[in-house]
């Protein structure tokens, strides 16, 4: 029955999936179908509408049929001689260079093309942002963050005056993915939401809703927000067939598979991640080694299926073998790209070899995994040699130039003192300016080294103090402790029989407390934040160890977590702390026959040791021990309240709780 239950729900899961994909999956969409059909036919004039139309679709045509549209366009842009469509024909043809993994050439053109649009102009402003967003496509491709980042920045702030909401959507969102990429997830996430907050049910907004909620659904998915993920990932779909974008859609499958194989349903993510390998198979043409592929591969390996993984992995690796091949002899340097795919596909293949018990595949994996590193750094290494080689060339080239401009001047020049004084007086004025730049640079060395000084002062500040906690902590835990087992082992050398049992005993229990003590620190130390469950684990673990000597005392532990709140390790270790003085209190002093301990974090911490023990006077803070006082104190460090509330024979109550 249970396997049952389980398949009509996987079922129900892929009907739902299909249900949202666009009609006409398996076909290029309606509307590209639609245009391409009017363009076969159209005079030159219509085509030429129709064909940057068309363009408007580029990431769902194929590739080698989209360079072949732009050429067309650009040539009957010429012919009409309309600036602004042939900027459009250019934009397409941009594209296409993307596509086909020409970013230099790309990069040309769109600086070309640019030099005739700007923002001043409202007329032509779509045309100037569409090309300077293709600009940070090109730093992105050239994995160029820091040069994409100042462009976005520009894009945005220029949007921001001309009130153009999606271009705003847009570019925040891209700002958005590349500090994801750069491992800023809380940055990631605030530019996400600034561009959702432009977003509106408009038509208008599909294309940036769609890309930016399948970002938002990634990232959640990352951090492990399931629920978030699916949320966003949902939404994007509708908006993916609105748009009629295959490229979005495949990547929200993605996605959506990456989540399902998160929640370990592997069979409804195989699906899915299908699903995402066809469509992006009908624009692309049949995939070699691909981040899809290497999903799907995750998928079985995860899925505890290490044979099909393996299979998957082997044939994309060879099929991929002939592309790079192709693209080498096509760009006349090595697909990087590809070999950074073959590094990733060999570390799964060898960890599948591994979980199957295949030693001899596993090394051999392993030698194809060393050789592609290296063989990938050698590559790299050379194109940045190449690279110097050529800004080398280059100068020499403009210093030649330079110099044979000169020797006409100087020929054609009659009056050479003028020249001298000329030179003598940018001469000075360039020493001028060269002592006031290394006056600057001084001013400034100093500046920075006086910065350095102050931070290296505060992390020694910072590392003494914390010194000092850690060396308090373990006194106040640990040294009553030893001094106990000081004290024991004196007895027991002294030979008094009548104490030996008890003094052994002792001595044990205390040297527990030492043990448990210490590895409550390295707990603490061990980690930077600890989350208010792992206390709460904590707690119930701490309480599992000692419930077995009060058995005439039950524990009720109530837990209730909506928001797994994340704290220091200093705080988390005093809210630990207090727990473990109010514990001890109840079960050494209460009388009690029921502890209840009250764990609740949702958006404030409430926590709370209950006994319906003797109760203890209310006034116990003034005129109690110092471990009542250091649980106030402690209380005070981590901004909560601690509050007693007893009285005599009606228990008493430890309430420990964030200060609104």
């Amino acid at each position: 029955m249970r396997i049952l239950t389980r398949s009509l729900y996987h079922i129900t899961i892929l009907v739902a999936l299909v249900l949202t994909l666009p009609d006409g999956l398996f076909a290029q969409t309606r509307v590209i179908d639609d245009l391409k059909n009017k363009i076969a036919n159209a005079p030159p004039a219509r085509k030429l509408q129709l064909l940057l139309a068309l363009g408007e679709y580029h990431q769902s045509i194929n590739k080698d049929s989209l360079y072949r549209y732009a050429l067309t366009a650009r040539k009957l842009a010429k012919q009409v001689k309309d600036a602004d469509k042939q900027a459009l024909a250019d934009i397409m043809l941009i594209n296409a260079y993307l596509r086909d993994n020409r970013t230099d050439g790309a990069a040309l053109l769109t600086d070309s093309v640019l030099k005739h649009y700007s923002f001043e102009n409202a007329a032509t402003r779509s045309i100037y942002f569409k090309l300077e967003e293709l600009k940070v496509d090109c730093f992105g491709d050239a994995s160029d963050y820091k040069n994409a980042l100042a462009q976005l920045y520009q894009i945005i702030r220029e949007a921001e005056q001309a009130g153009d909401a999606t271009a705003l959507a847009r570019n925040m969102s891209t700002v958005g993915v590349i500090n994801y990429n750069l491992d800023h997830v809380p940055v990631a996430f605030s530019w996400y939401f600034k561009g959702s907050a432009h977003i509106t049910d408009e038509p208008r907004f599909d294309s940036p809703a769609a890309v930016l909620y399948i970002n938002l659904a990634e990232t959640y998915r990352w951090v492990g927000k399931t629920d978030s993920a699916f949320f966003y990932v949902d939404k994007a779909i509708p908006r993916c067939n609105r748009v009629s974008n295959l490229f979005y859609m495949a990547n929200a499958l993605r996605v959506k598979a990456s989540i399902l194989k998160d929640q370990k349903k592997f069979d409804v993510a195989e699906q899915v991640m299908m699903q995402c390998i066809a469509i992006r198979e009908k624009v692309e043409g049949k995939l070699p080694l691909s981040n899809e592929k290497l999903a799907l591969a995750s998928i079985y390996m995860r899925a505890q299926q290490p044979g099909k993984a393996i299979n998957l992995l082997n044939e994309a690796i060879a099929r991929s073998d002939s592309a790079a091949k192709a693209i080498s002899i096509k760009n006349k340097k090595p697909a990087t790209e590809i070999s950074a795919l073959k590094i990733s596909a060999y570390r799964t293949l060898a960890k599948c070899y591994q979980d199957k018990g295949d030693t001899k595949n596993y090394a051999a994996t392993l030698e194809k995994l060393i050789h592609e590193n290296d063989a990938f750094y050698a590559a790299n290494s050379a194109d940045a040699i190449a690279e110097l080689q050529a800004k080398y060339d280059l100068q020499k080239k403009e210093s030649t130039i330079a110099k044979q401009q000169l020797a006409i001047a100087e020929k054609n020049y009659l009056l050479y003192g003028s020249m001298i004084v000329l030179l003598l007086l940018g001469l000075v004025a360039w020493l001028v300016f060269v002592n006031y730049k290394r006056k600057q640079n001084v001013k400034m060395q100093l500046a920075l080294n006086e910065e350095k000084r102050l931070a290296a002062l505060s992390i020694v500040e910072a590392e003494e103090k914390e010194r000092r906690r850690i060396a308090a902590d373990l006194h106040d835990n640990i040294g009553a402790y030893a001094t106990a087992i000081s004290t024991d082992v004196e007895k027991i050398m002294d030979g008094n029989e009548r104490h030996n049992d008890r003094t052994l005993n002792n001595l044990h229990q205390n040297s527990k407390e030492i043990i448990n003590s210490l590895r409550d620190t390295i707990w603490v130390l061990n980690k930077e934040h600890i989350t208010i469950t792992e206390i709460s684990d904590r707690i119930k673990n701490y309480i599992g160890k000692f419930s077995a000597t009060y058995d005439k005392i039950e524990f009720h532990i109530q837990e209730n977590i909506e928001n797994d709140v994340s704290i220091g390790s200093r705080h988390a270790l005093n809210i630990f702390r207090i727990m473990q003085e109010a514990l001890h209190n109840a079960v050494k002093h209460s009388h009690a026959k029921n502890i209840t301990i009250a764990i609740i974090s949702n958006g404030n911490i409430h926590i709370e040791v209950k006994d319906d023990g003797t109760g203890m006077p209310a006034d116990a803070f003034s005129k109690h021990g110092n471990g009542l006082l250091n649980m106030q104190e402690r209380a005070e460090e981590v901004n909560m309240k601690l509050e007693l509330a007893s009285g005599n024979g009606d228990g008493t109550s430890w309430t420990l709780y964030t200060a609104k």
